[in-house]
């Protein structure tokens, strides 16, 4: 499985500490929303300067910006500011026309209730063409690594994430995966190698990192979520410290799946049944 490996482009996503977005005020805004959702509850303009690692003069600038456009309420009294009612109407309508908004709530209640019983850090990737990307990241008892954060993508072939993503994917959607990756249509080796590995990974029922230089001193397993009509395929990655997690793949594996299961059952959301 190392052998096939070496074969997968390094594109330097898993090098980077933090990726630059290509507009970095508008990366600020989806981080100061993002804080606040995860937080629940207001938050001084100080507070938010070193939770993000800002300079204070940049992070006041753009808190105010935000509650000049009705996005965020500020408190003078309390010198703190909270997502504002033009924030709330953009939520309500979002809930409205999303296929299925009773199961996102499910989502983070998975999370944390995965995080509860592993004590491992739980990611939530998204796919996107030939990278997956960090959509929800719930801390366990030791830190994720620098380079995973909400909004940071990873290349699909060498990580666990892009494994389990794989495992729904039919040949010909590998094929494209594949020349998107490595630009080129003379690809075919490297797509049969990974094949194989995506074979053992549905075997086993889970996918696992290929790769310690994308993530260092970090391996993670990964298992497909139920799929959501209209929306790129999900999957829940599980990682930690080498020693924690790679010896105990088996026992944490039948931990996802059965927190799967339990949370969403076997055909929620219309999808096939997970695999065995």
């Amino acid at each position: 499985m190392a052998r096939a490996a070496n074969t997968f482009p390094d594109d330097g996503a898993g090098r980077r500490q933090r990726g630059e977005p290509r507009v970095k005020s508008g990366a600020r805004v989806a981080e100061v929303l993002d804080l606040f959702r995860r937080l629940k509850r207001p938050l001084r303009g100080c507070e938010i300067a070193e939770m993000l690692d800002l300079a204070p003069s940049s992070t006041n600038d753009l808190l105010k910006t935000l509650a000049e456009v009705g996005y965020l309420d500020f408190d003078r009294k309390l010198k703190s500011y909270f997502p504002g009612i033009r924030a709330a109407l953009f939520a309500q309508w979002l809930a409205s026309v999303h296929p299925n908004p009773p199961h996102l709530p499910r989502l983070e209640a998975f999370a944390n209730l995965l995080r509860d019983r592993s004590g491992q850090n739980v990611v939530l990737f998204a796919h996107q063409v030939h990278q997956v990307q960090v959509i929800s990241v719930t801390p366990g008892d030791v830190p994720p690594p620098g380079n995973i954060y909400e909004g940071a993508t990873l290349p699909v072939f060498g990580t666990a994430a892009g494994g389990a993503v794989m495992m729904v994917k039919s040949p010909g959607e590998l094929d494209e995966i594949a020349r998107r990756v490595f630009r080129s249509r003379a690809c075919g080796r490297a797509a049969a190698s990974m094949s194989e590995i995506v074979q053992t990974f549905k075997r086993r029922g889970y996918a696992s990192s290929l790769r310690e230089d994308i993530i260092p001193d970090n391996w993670a397993i990964a298992v497909p979520l139920p799929a959501i009509p209209g929306h790129p395929a999900l999957v829940v990655g599980l990682g930690g410290p080498i020693a924690r997690v790679r010896e105990q793949e088996p026992v944490l594996a039948e931990l996802v799946r059965s927190t799967i299961n339990s949370c969403f059952g076997r055909s929620s959301f219309g999808q096939p049944p997970l695999p065995q």
